[in-house]
């Protein structure tokens, strides 16, 4: 119980949560005084922040908070889950495979680029 109240797993899941609290606070605005469509692309940011910050597996976490923000507050009926238009709930389920994506890659370029040794032929410069 101890090890799963550690800062080890506190800390990545609050960062997450702070990330979409934010991210929804900034499309919010925009959305108010812009009216723009699909806003829902600006949640890739926070993911794919948070990807390469703790990986994949808490990105995969703020892409499912992002998925239910954007629902909630995003596409019609607003603060309502639910869905009236059957091209947004198309558009969110892209989203959703869209980020889950950008998370696994980012997560993967990132763990690829920390642990590469340097090859026989690489130049250092000390």
């Amino acid at each position: 119980m101890r090890r799963f109240l550690s800062l080890e797993f506190v800390v990545p899941i609050a960062a997450s949560l702070g990330a979409v609290m934010l991210t929804t606070l900034v499309l919010l605005v925009l959305d108010v005084r812009l009216e723009a469509q699909h806003l829902v692309i600006g949640y890739l940011v926070p993911i794919t922040l948070i990807a390469i910050q703790y990986g994949s597996t808490v990105a995969l976490l703020t892409s499912a908070a992002s998925s239910v923000a954007a629902a909630y507050f995003l596409f019609p009926p607003k603060f309502s889950i639910f869905i009236g238009s059957p091209l947004h709930v198309a558009e969110l389920g892209f989203f959703i495979l869209l980020a889950a994506i950008a998370s696994k890659v980012t997560a993967l370029l990132m763990h690829d680029v920390a642990v590469r040794k340097p090859l026989p032929g690489d130049i250092h410069k000390s």
